[in-house]
């Protein structure tokens, strides 16, 4: 970290990339068009603006709503209410707490004898399945998405097309907006089944396909591109499986047949043939999984787990190659254009590592086992008066492998390496450092897969940063 050139001065932000050199301007001075007119067509997004409104704007209809509530409640209204709400247990819960009236003490003995049956059966399963424990409910998602500070953020997760120019941004609120080049339409999908969204997928060779995981399963959305409504009529079709949820990963195959899935509740992947509504389960024992990447070509697909281990399966046979790391969890995974090398970050080091899979040779056996190798020391450095580095949060590679993003968990800063592959080589050079305005950190980042109508031909790849603020911006390479 100490080879990178020195951050942006104070009062400046860095907003492209030109021939090599990173071009800053003072942060009065930055808009839309301050990369030039290659982001002419791009839309200005501020999610943090708009759910500003928006919860204005329900708080007034709630603060209204109140007034019409009945005062008192029944327990049934209550527990009616508790259960459909917030679930089974809560609702027990409710009923646990009343012990006013004979009528009231049946019921709450009934049901903290109920949840004291539901207590010994978790400590059974929890006993049989270690790994299950702590992995329940909404607080768990965060821990394993790609998200920084996931459940704070007003942008839960960023996606570009990658046929066509079109961005799906997910909201804290579970709606997801779609901008394009045309900004008078923006198409807001919103569901009751969509919640605590963790990740999204475009299908590829589909102008509007989108695949959302979340708390309930994974859910398709099919959005008309002809469409001049900005809520779409039709409703999101849910994939649900056995204990398959929450839904933590969805990733289509890069020819758009088949879509993985996987769940923190799951140790298996699941394999949908969505247009037949069947699925398939990639079986193994071991801990749930977490985080799921399809190589480029999709003759490989990464799946990491809860625990120390993850698999590089060979999609011609369904094949897997079991891998651990020494100590935490898979953070974050991308795989090079070629299909060639893995990079990868765990959650407890501050290495970035690289797996080689040039002609299959980590899947034929060999008297020497294969490991992976560190190829970039993260660790947190003081540039200054700021910390840059530490423990790593996602990576973004750009669709030409030239570009490297890395964010970190506990500073602000968005490392930017240079990459080159040459056949079984790679080589890492430290580029420069991204930040945000004032406190802003960066939550979410992506590369644009497909660049839509271009004013110029020089825009090599453009990174999109989801700011802690709700801020959307484009990081330009030229």
């Amino acid at each position: 970290m100490a080879a990178f050139p020195n951050l942006p001065q104070s009062g400046e932000i860095s907003i492209c990339e030109r021939n090599g050199r990173i071009c800053t301007l003072p942060i009065t001075e930055v808009d839309a068009s301050s990369a030039g007119n290659e982001l002419s067509t791009y839309p200005e997004i501020n999610i943090g603006r708009e759910l500003f409104h928006h919860h204005a704007s329900m708080q007034v209809r709630e603060d209204r709503r109140t007034l019409m509530v009945p005062v008192n409640e029944t327990l049934v209204k209550r527990i009616t209410r508790t259960f459909f709400e917030e679930g089974p247990v809560e609702a027990l819960q409710e009923a646990a707490s009343e012990d006013n009236g004979q009528y009231n003490a049946i019921v709450g003995s009934l049901a903290r004898y109920l949840l004291v049956l539901i207590g010994c059966g978790n400590r059974v399963k929890y006993f049989l399945k270690p790994h299950l424990k702590g992995q329940q409910g909404v607080d768990s998602i965060g821990k394993y998405t790609q998200t920084k500070e996931w459940h704070k953020s007003s942008i839960r997760y960023i996606r570009w097309h990658p046929n066509c120019f079109k961005i799906a941004i997910a909201a804290s609120d579970d709606s997801i907006r779609i901008y394009s080049d045309e900004p008078t339409i923006v198409p807001i999908l919103k569901s009751g089944l969509q919640k605590s969204i963790s990740s999204m997928a475009w299908r590829n060779l589909t102008s509007g396909e989108l695949a959302v995981g979340c708390q309930n399963g994974a859910l398709i959305w099919s959005v008309d591109p002809n469409s001049l409504i900005t809520r779409p009529l039709s409703q999101a079709v849910q994939l649900k499986h056995g204990n398959h949820f929450p839904v933590t990963s969805v990733e289509w195959s890069p020819n758009g047949c088949l879509l993985a899935t996987a769940s923190i509740n799951d140790s298996d992947v699941l394999i949908w043939d969505v247009d037949q509504s069947k699925q398939v389960p990639l079986r193994r024992v071991g801990p749930p999984c977490a985080l799921l990447k399809w190589s480029p070509t999709g003759s490989k697909l990464c799946s990491t787990t809860v625990g120390g281990v993850f698999r590089v399966w060979q999609t011609n046979k369904w094949s897997p190659d079991r891998w651990t790391v020494n100590q935490g969890t898979i953070q974050s995974v991308v795989w090079s254009r070629s299909d060639s090398h893995l990079l990868f970050v765990t959650s407890e080091d501050s290495f970035l590592y690289c797996l080689g899979f040039v002609e299959d040779e980590v899947f034929t056996s060999t008297l020497v086992p294969k490991s992976a190798i560190p190829i970039a020391d993260l660790s947190k450095i003081a540039i200054g008066q700021a910390e840059v580095g530490g423990r790593p949060q996602a990576l973004a590679w750009c669709p030409q492998s030239e570009y490297l993003a890395v964010t970190f968990k506990d500073t602000s800063a968005i490392a930017i390496f240079n990459t080159v592959i040459n056949r079984s080589q790679i080589s890492i050079t430290p580029s420069c450092f991204l930040t945000g305005i004032g406190i802003e950190s960066a939550s979410c980042i992506c590369f644009q897969e497909h660049q839509g109508r271009r004013s110029s031909e020089k825009l090599k790849t453009v990174l999109t940063i989801g700011w802690s603020s709700g801020r959307v911006q484009y990081f330009p390479f030229i």
